[in-house]
């Protein structure tokens, strides 16, 4: 079969490498440490290992693990890892990619029967990175879901609403619990809007909107602010009583996964400490912004590559893969602990991965909290991390 046309996309994916190359020299500019070749090739190596696995493991359907979700996560890190056998036209790629389609819906969620934000920011991910015609009208419909899926004004929610500004996994049909927002479903949906977020560019040079008026995606980000706040214990900004003041980041307002702290307030933890400060960021605020800085600080004082600081084992790979899309954005690559030692996060975060990669080539985590007992998820979770943290190596 003769690959697919990619025409209207290319605009596009040029705007998403023009980003990529401004991160690039922003990084240059602030001095990276000496890269070690041989250890990329490692990685290159590794990383093969785990795409020939998950070959291996793709479902007649062309799934992975009959989830639309985790299908959409291996196909972004397959077309990710720039391997000719693994792109966009290749066969288990396409393969998923048809998989993906089958559970796109009218109203253009793309998800099976639950976690419709989750799914779709992926699926939506995915497509867009295979940037295939067809595709084009599947994830700007996607972008409609996830935009009209925020919790807002629309859905009775008012800035006093601690779900305002949220993305969760359910809309609850007796609107009990409706949307239950939280920052994992939250910075998916963020990091969906923004690699996307060139197509309101394209909108808007369709349209007579003025270029000062603000587009779908920004309104968005300024409601995702407010929860984003709510979600961080750093008192000066967070309007709930429980806020802390260590910058860190906790599951959604009011609950933290790590539990309270000894003075009774809740616990923050890793995974959504690098979840905040990435979705802060997509969000447009400066990196100098004082809750960016809260949150990076917290991050660093926090430093580990060897469990999810604050939960140990626990979503150990989901916080991998967020702490290096994370770090990727803010553009630093030395991260200074709370013994004041530098860290080269990249090469550490690469090398923990090569030294616990299984001989088949996957990545399993044995506690199995969160689904990461699954290895076709958490291989595509390794594969990603090391996407992420050799990028521009």
């Amino acid at each position: 079969m003769a690959p697919r046309s990619r025409g209207p996309f290319l605009p596009v994916l040029a705007f998403a490498a023009v980003l990529a190359l401004l991160a690039l020299a922003v990084t240059a500019a602030r001095g990276a440490p000496k890269r070690d070749v041989s250890l990329l090739r490692e990685s290159q190596a590794a990383s093969r290992r785990a795409l020939l696995h998950l070959k291996s493991t793709q479902g007649e359907d062309g799934s992975w693990s009959d989830h639309p979700a985790i299908t959409a996560l291996v196909v972004m890190a397959m077309v990710g890892s720039g391997q000719e056998d693994f792109g966009p036209a290749s066969d288990p790629v396409r393969r998923g990619l048809d998989f993906i389609r089958s559970h796109a819906k009218p109203e253009g969620g793309i998800y099976d029967q639950f976690y419709p934000s989750y799914s779709t920011s992926v699926c939506a991910q995915a497509l867009f990175a295979a940037g295939t015609l067809e595709d084009e009208a599947l994830v700007r419909n996607a972008r409609r879901f996830l935009l009209d899926s925020q919790a807002d004004e629309s859905e009775g929610f008012t800035p006093d609403s601690i779900e305002y500004g949220g993305w969760g996994y359910e809309i609850s049909p007796s609107r009990e619990e409706t949307h239950r927002a939280d920052l994992s479903n939250t910075q998916l949906a963020l990091e969906a809007l923004r690699q996307l977020e060139a197509l309101d560019e394209q909108d808007r040079a369709r349209s007579a909107a003025p270029d000062w008026a603000q587009t779908p995606t920004e309104v968005a980000y300024g409601r995702a602010i407010k929860f984003l706040e709510r979600c961080q214990n750093l008192d000066e900004t967070n309007d709930q009583d429980w806020a802390a003041d260590d910058g860190g980041f906790v599951y959604r307002p009011g609950e933290s996964k790590a539990g309270e702290s000894p003075d009774g307030g809740l616990r923050s933890y890793a995974g959504m400490t690098y979840a905040g400060l990435k979705s802060m960021l997509y969000a447009r605020l400066d990196r100098d912004d004082p809750r960016v800085r809260a949150a990076y600080e917290w991050a660093c004082r926090h430093w580990s590559v060897t469990e999810n600081p604050g939960l140990g084992q626990q979503g150990l790979y989901y916080y991998y893969v967020t702490m290096a899309r994370a770090l990727q954005v803010y553009g630093t690559e030395l991260v200074v602990d709370a013994e004041q030692a530098s860290h080269d996060w990249r090469r550490e975060l690469v090398s923990q991965l090569l030294t616990v990669q299984r001989a088949d080539g996957s990545w399993v985590n044995e506690n199995g909290r969160w689904m990461e007992q699954i290895p076709d998820l958490v291989t595509a979770y390794g594969l990603l991390a090391i996407q992420h943290a050799t990028e521009g190596w």
